[in-house]
């Protein structure tokens, strides 16, 4: 049997919709595979990779993209998904 982790999982705003039922206000405790990459997190949820979004995981902006795609999540991590926000 493959082991798994929890992560912490906040969704704002659209991206709520992409939420597990076990979910509430956006935030769900997620089990994961061990050794999970935020793209096989993407995938999980059914979040299309290509949608623009701000990544922030453990208080940490990352720049969407392949290197975004591919880092490590841990045991605990939280990670959270933005959508886009513009201002003038």
């Amino acid at each position: 049997m493959a082991k798994s982790m929890q992560i912490k999982l906040k969704l704002f705003m659209r991206f709520k919709e992409y939420l597990p039922e076990s979910g509430e206000n956006g935030i769900t405790q997620h089990e994961i595979a061990e050794k999970s990459t935020f793209k096989d997190l993407l995938n999980d949820i059914g979040m299309p990779i290509e949608e623009d979004k701000i990544i922030v995981i453990n208080g940490i902006s990352h720049k969407q993209g392949e290197e975004a795609n591919a880092l490590q999540l841990k045991n605990n991590d939280t990670v959270a998904i933005f959508p886009p926000i513009a201002g003038g």
